[in-house]
């Protein structure tokens, strides 16, 4: 069993040292707004981020999650859609600091955040037809937790274009009846958005014998998986080690998806533990931008 240097570990950022909760990145339900949504009121309570942000705009901020509070955390829109703006805001500390802790870093935050909130919020729930009439989110997807999932899924896949998210789903589904994983799909156009939002060219392998995706100017190989079984362990390392020997990899990566509990992503993780193959990192989806801007820098 060949085992990992110290200077081959330096390499490669590891799960333990790129992992934020998940909340911060990803939205189950409303009650991640509301944990997220609080985390940041209970920073600016104990006065971290009174460098970045004036008490005009601190108010603001206080303001608004008392109104959210006050009408309940559970289908609020405004609530939902505050809690977006705070993940991009922390998606962007997370690229210029190569990570964030909201004790020494925080988010720029607007006097004007009420307006903004409600202004973006209007914007995604309507849109206009050809024909010229405004079609209402609410009227699509009357169910709050569905709505605010397709607004989530807009904004992260497809920069707010509602029909290009809709076009999706009749492709996806299309792709799904012959045969694709949708979970799987899910997860490649993730990664894919990630490696664009970067300008990193990425090649899309279909090769059975080694990883998803390469990224040459990286010298990164990317292995998607929505589920990992004992069985599938050494055909997993074979993988992965042909990619190693037919591209020279710098980097591998297994990407897993985010709602896998701890305990399968501790189980996951025993291959890169195990240092069989020691460029190797294995991450959930939420890391992997952390995880690429780290290498950048290498």
């Amino acid at each position: 069993m060949k085992t990992t240097s110290k200077k081959e570990s330096s390499l490669r950022p590891s799960a333990t040292n790129l992992s934020t909760p998940i909340y911060h990145r990803r939205r189950r339900d409303w009650r991640d707004d509301q944990y997220l949504i609080e985390e940041v009121l209970r920073h600016l309570e104990e006065g971290n981020g009174s460098n970045q942000n004036t008490p005009k705009s601190i108010a603001a901020f206080k303001k608004i999650v008392s109104e959210i509070a006050s009408a309940g955390f559970q289908s609020n829109d405004r609530a939902f859609t505050l809690a977006i703006w705070i993940r991009e805001q922390l998606t962007e500390l997370a690229v210029q600091h190569g990570g964030y802790d909201l004790r020494v870093h925080f988010l720029k935050i607007s006097s004007n955040i009420g307006e903004i909130i409600s202004a973006r919020y209007e914007k995604f729930v309507n849109f206009e037809h050809q024909t010229g009439n405004i079609i209402s989110l609410d009227i699509l997807f009357p169910d709050p937790e569905i709505r605010s999932h397709v607004l989530e899924r807009v904004q992260l896949l497809h920069k707010g274009n509602l029909l290009s998210y809709l076009d999706s789903l009749v492709k996806g589904e299309r792709e799904s009846l012959s045969g694709e994983s949708a979970t799987i799909m899910d997860l490649i156009h993730i990664c894919e958005e990630k490696l664009k939002q970067r300008n990193l060219k990425t090649i899309s392998n279909f090769n059975a014998n080694e990883v998803d995706l390469l990224v040459p100017g990286l010298s990164l190989g990317i292995e998607i998986r929505d589920a990992l079984c004992s069985s599938d362990r050494e055909d997993l390392i074979r993988v992965l080690m042909n990619t190693n020997s037919s591209k020279n990899t710098k980097f591998l990566v297994v990407i897993c998806p985010d709602d896998l509990s701890d305990l399968l992503f501790y189980n996951w993780r025993e291959i890169e533990r195990s240092g069989i193959v020691p460029n190797l990192s294995v991450l959930r989806v939420g890391d992997l931008g952390k995880y690429l801007d780290k290498i950048s820098l290498n």
